[in-house]
């Protein structure tokens, strides 16, 4: 009886946190929403392009050709890829933990897309409310970084993906060259330097991210952008997801490198067919030219070497193939 007992505490604390967490990206949604609306400049701009093009090219062509078929996308938050698949001719199922991200997407798909075949639910991750075999591709990228149980998550898209079937997952690298880098500047240098030479390289500026952000935001903007930053970073100090002694904001619970994640998906039942990364450089400093002629000249890779060890973020493709190691 005292097991059982323990278990029940269990179930209603994981229960209890997942709800919060929930609340806390509904919050997250609010400052975000001022981002993606604002008219940034400069090198934010550049980010904002940088994402929208390049990171949904990156997921469609390790996903493959999509028409016609099943694909949910988890953790859609804005509906970036959901949407963007949509377009090359997916079924697309998309879900979030946020409801109010779940509500703005909704309405998105209402307005602009009345005649496709799309819908948005509010579902955590870590179990998702469909059958076994459901989908033909699951995308499921800046999640697994952001839960409790990512092995969960993993186990619940080899869960829902038919046989064969093909995941996208992207998460940051913690073993890129990029991320070495800066641990080794980290122990030869204060911070307070490397953010100065990281300012003036990215921008000329010595400012959060945050900050700039805030800067480019009208006027009227600002007072509620505070407001609402303040209460994101009290919910997440609550959580253990932000630190009342950094400036910034680290929703980050576990990171992977490379080979940890790799090892993940081989225990999971799934080979890995396809490694890339959303590198930093080249890419964003270069971004316009790119933008004007990637089509002809310079085509998102799905398959780089270089890139899937150096970049920061880092994506693959795999394949769901064989019997997982560890069954419930």
């Amino acid at each position: 009886m005292e097991e059982e007992s323990t278990s029940v505490e269990s179930k209603a604390e994981i229960a209890e946190r997942r709800k919060k967490v929930a609340e806390w990206y509904d919050q997250y949604m609010l400052v975000q929403e001022m981002i993606i609306d604002a008219d940034l400049i400069g090198s934010l701009k550049r980010g904002k392009q940088w994402i929208e093009n390049f990171r949904s090219e990156t997921v469609w062509q390790l996903a493959g050709d999509v028409s016609g078929k099943s694909v949910l996308d988890i953790g859609c938050q804005y509906g970036l890829f959901s949407f963007y698949l949509l377009e090359k001719g997916a079924r697309v199922t998309a879900v979030d933990i946020s409801e109010r991200w779940v509500e703005k997407c909704s309405e998105e798909a209402a307005a602009k897309h009345p005649d496709k075949d799309v819908r948005f639910l509010v579902a955590d991750a870590q179990d998702l409310p469909f059958e076994d075999g459901s989908f033909d591709v699951v995308v499921c990228t800046e999640v697994i970084e952001h839960v409790d149980f990512p092995g969960k998550v993993i186990g619940e898209i080899y869960r829902v993906l038919a046989p064969n079937g093909v995941l996208v997952l992207g998460t940051p690298n913690t073993s890129s060259y990029y991320v070495l880098l800066y641990k080794i500047l980290k122990e030869l240098l204060p911070m307070k330097t490397i953010r100065w030479v990281l300012g003036k390289v990215s921008s000329g500026e010595e400012k959060d991210l945050y900050e700039k952000l805030r800067d480019q935001l009208p006027p009227d903007k600002q007072y509620e952008f505070d407001v609402e930053r303040k209460k994101l970073s009290e919910m997440g100090q609550e959580l253990g997801i932000s630190s009342p002694n950094e400036a910034g904001i680290d929703e980050h619970i576990r990171e992977f490198s490379s080979v940890e994640l790799e090892n993940l998906l081989d225990f999971a039942g799934f080979d890995v067919e396809k490694k890339t990364g959303f590198a930093f450089f080249p890419t964003y400093f270069f971004l316009e030219p790119r933008l004007k002629f990637r089509e002809r000249f310079v085509p998102v890779k799905d398959k780089s070497w270089w890139r899937y060890h150096s970049a920061p973020q880092m994506y693959l493709r795999a394949v769901k193939r064989k019997r997982p190691i560890f069954l419930d």
